[in-house]
């Protein structure tokens, strides 16, 4: 060959780079475990799982003493505070390690896990490159890399009986702005906002706190009682999680994708006749039912009188009324992004959150087209409460939501809200997840509009 490729930028002046030998290579630096020790609360006994760290150990007993501070080795139970620190993914298979972790954590314990996320910028310009070569024992020598990014870990995390929620979070080294500005308009091109690309590529370490958030599953497995309608807009969002989900082929339950959908009421009246079950479960694409939700929500329909199913109404996350103080609050269970949402059941609900919804197939309940694609289920609510006189519900069911929106609500949800306002003159002020819709909420919208 006798052209060379050229350098991506040619130096100002020579540079001289002096590498020593392959014999002397230098000793890896010590982990740096500041952001986990300022994550982690107070215990009595502490379990530590991961590369022995003497150092790490001290430092928490300087921090709290009088704790214990046990390794793997330790097979005893009554911790009160898991510690995986980074690397605790060479330990063994990490489903079968979080399983057992059950065991050996107190009720009310806590388990942190520290993990570096490879879903970075360095990690793909590695692949851009073409050239996997990880002579050095890095992240593409691991045999658990498929684990090692946010939403991977909480999958995870999930579907082994833990309710995951950020602790904290360091940066990843900074990118070279040229890639950087390159690999966010990729993820533009299949639909990954800037703002979330940014965030996600430019992690470094997550800090993630789990609690144990549903017991052991006994219902029976049985052929599910529900049919799965997903309105689809991007193919890789349904694959990686409604089509993903163990919690949807527990129960071999059926999945009928519909494309190119209007809106969801479009969505759901053409799949009707594709469905095999008497229940509808009706969701975005990019949500994840974990292990055991397809028994669990079996479970659940199976306690509904037949009579009562035309007017049942269930939700996942939303607004109810506690019916003590009259007041309206948060409502249900969802790993939303990276952080858990978690509140009781609600048998009296005004708001439901569109991510998922469950209807009989021969329900009184019609989404309204006009609401497009948002605040559709609100509207639900409010017609169920006004017309049909019957409560919505919420349950507590675990699910993901693995969005990747960037937490901005488009103008098309204002669209939305106007109509809804509209529609329901007399309700009063309407509560969401995402504020109440009154009058100063939309004249808010409009100047900001304007």
């Amino acid at each position: 060959m006798k052209t060379p490729s050229s350098p991506a930028a040619v130096p100002a002046r020579p540079a001289l780079v002096v590498i020593g030998s392959a014999a002397a290579a230098a000793p890896r630096a010590r982990p740096d475990h500041a952001a986990l020790l300022k994550a982690l609360p107070g215990a009595t006994r502490v379990l530590h799982i991961g590369p022995d760290d003497p150092a790490l150990a001290a430092a928490y007993r300087d921090r709290h003493p009088g704790c214990t501070w046990h390794g793997a080795d330790d097979a005893s139970a009554g911790h009160d505070l898991i510690v995986l620190s980074a690397g605790w993914l060479a330990q063994g298979d990490p489903a079968t390690l979080l399983q057992a972790l059950h065991e050996r954590c107190t009720p009310n314990g806590q388990l942190f896990v520290e993990i570096d996320n490879h879903a970075q910028f360095a990690m793909l310009q590695r692949w851009v490159e073409a050239d996997l070569t990880d002579a050095d024992g890095g992240p593409l020598a691991q045999a658990q890399l498929r684990y090692a990014s946010p939403a991977s870990l909480y999958k995870l995390l999930l579907d082994t009986g833990w309710a995951p929620t950020l602790a904290g979070e360091t940066a990843a080294p900074a990118a070279n702005p040229a890639f950087a500005a390159a690999a966010v308009a990729l993820a533009e091109s299949v639909g990954v906002p800037a703002a979330t690309a940014r965030r996600q590529l430019g992690t470094g370490r997550l800090i993630v706190q789990a609690q144990r958030c549903f017991d052991a599953c006994t219902a029976a497995p049985e052929p599910a009682r529900f049919s799965v309608v997903v309105p689809t807009t991007r193919e890789t969002q349904l694959r990686l999680n409604v089509e993903h989900s163990p919690g949807l082929r527990e129960v071999d339950a059926r999945i009928v994708s519909y494309r190119r959908a209007r809106s969801p009421a479009e969505a759901l009246e053409a799949s009707l006749q594709h469905l095999d079950t008497d229940w509808v479960l009706l969701c975005h694409q990019d949500v994840y039912f974990p292990a055991g939700f397809g028994r669990r929500l079996n479970e659940l329909l199976a306690g509904i009188a037949p009579e009562d199913a035309p007017r049942t109404l269930i939700g996942f996350a939303g607004m109810g009324v506690n019916t003590q103080t009259q007041h309206y609050e948060q409502a249900g269970f969802v790993i939303d992004r990276r952080h858990r949402f978690d509140h009781p059941a609600s048998e009296a609900v005004v708001s439901i959150d569109e991510l998922a919804i469950v209807i009989a197939r021969d329900s009184v309940h019609r989404i309204d087209p006009a609401l497009g694609w948002h605040l559709w289920a609100t509207d639900l609510c409010i017609t169920a409460i006004c017309t049909h006189k019957v409560f919505p519900r919420i349950v507590r069911l675990p699910l993901f939501h693995n969005s990747s929106n960037d937490h901005q609500l488009p103008a098309a949800f204002y669209a939305s809200a106007e109509r809804l306002a509209a529609k329901h003159p007399g309700f009063g002020p309407i509560a969401t997840l995402c504020g109440t819709i009154d009058e100063r909420f939309l004249q808010q919208h409009r100047s900001q509009a304007a």
